[in-house]
């Protein structure tokens, strides 16, 4: 009998697996840089960024992060910083609370604290705030976002860290909506560079989130009542769950064996599944909780959100408009397949437990 593959030992061996060269894809060839590191990753969409209350919230859920990723912090990038320069390295930055309380409300909010060797390295520690500005604001263009990641091989030794990460964080900023599951951190000087990376892999690895939520929050399409996607854990807040049935009608649909729902104060987070999936088998890649969650969700998925990149240089790969509807639409199957799907989860995957999720279920 061959031995079981232990993922975070094979991690802890090779953790240099998961980055990508910067500028893979693209027409000159790689660089020497970092341009993408796959991770886990959570992205929370919430208003009021200008406010002093809101701004104190987030300086709470960084200071959680901290408590995670101190040891691994390196670099600080800040766009259009009302004082100091716009690259710090992360010993020498003022704390963030600091740094908050000196801004007037109409600042950018832009905060990316990183752990690459290079401050132009994409990093698997991110935690990245765009708040929008108070005029803007106050004008009705009001939805902002916090993205936040850890290495694979930290979810493997840790695995409920980052699942009361994103819970706690919730709770503080009462987000409209969010998901959080494996993503290709890109490096935040040169995203443009490797948006056909992400692409490329985007189009193997059905659980894989795309885009940048910063940019997605200025697009009108993105600003009904409505979801990006689904992913290991999807909130909802009340408006949204309410268009989809409620608690009881999601209970109803999702196998408690494999879905749970966690309450934080303006809606639901609901798990899918007793750890994050990538793809699914061989046989088709979409992992199969993934697939039961965005049939039930899909009546307040956005039909399009325009594109999730810029556009190409040379005709690399990205996803722009068409591609990027069908991105959205990428875990869609036939409603006489659902049995099927729900079948092969029931039949395949691990059932939650008390090691896979955390207390207070509803």
């Amino acid at each position: 009998m061959e031995p079981e593959f232990n993922v975070a030992e094979e991690l802890a061996k090779q953790p240099h697996l998961l980055e990508i060269p910067g500028h893979l894809l693209m027409k000159g060839g790689s660089q020497n840089y970092i341009g993408a590191v796959l991770c886990l990753r959570g992205t929370l969409y919430f208003r009021d960024a200008h406010t002093r209350l809101v701004r104190e919230s987030l300086c709470q859920c960084f200071d959680d992060f901290k408590r995670l990723a101190e040891p691994y912090l390196t670099w600080l990038w800040r766009e259009e910083p009302p004082q100091g320069k716009p690259l710090s390295a992360y010993a020498d930055a003022k704390p963030l609370r600091d740094m908050v309380e000196a801004m007037d409300e109409d600042d950018l909010l832009s905060f990316y604290y990183l752990s690459g060797k290079q401050p132009n390295d994409a990093s698997a520690w991110l935690f990245d705030v765009f708040g929008m500005r108070g005029w803007k604001a106050k004008m009705g263009d009001d939805l902002s976002a916090l993205e936040f990641s850890i290495p694979l091989l930290y979810q493997e030794q840790n695995p409920l860290s980052f699942l009361r990460l994103f819970l706690d964080s919730a709770r503080r900023l009462a987000p409209e909506q969010g998901y959080a599951g494996h993503a290709f951190n890109l490096s935040v000087t040169n995203r443009d560079g490797n948006e056909p990376t992400e692409a490329f892999m985007a189009a193997r690895m059905p659980g894989l989130d795309v885009g940048t939520a910063g940019l997605l929050t200025n697009i009108p399409e993105f600003k009904p009542t409505k979801i990006k996607t689904v992913s290991w854990l999807t909130l909802l807040d009340q408006a949204r769950l309410d268009l989809v049935g409620g608690l009881e009608g999601l209970r109803a649909q999702l196998p408690s064996s494999h879905f749970a729902f966690y309450d934080y104060g303006n809606g639901v987070v609901i798990q899918a599944g007793a750890y994050p999936y990538l793809a699914g088998d061989a046989d088709d890649p979409k992992p199969a909780a993934y697939v039961l969650l965005n049939h039930v969700l899909k009546g307040i998925r956005y039909e399009t959100v325009g594109s999730l990149h810029g556009g190409s240089h040379d005709g690399e790969l990205r996803l722009v408009d068409w591609s990027a509807d069908q991105w959205l639409k990428r875990l869609d199957v036939d409603a006489d397949d659902i049995p099927g799907w729900r079948a092969k989860l029931l039949r395949d995957e691990p059932c939650l437990d008390a090691t896979n999720t955390l207390p207070g279920r509803l």
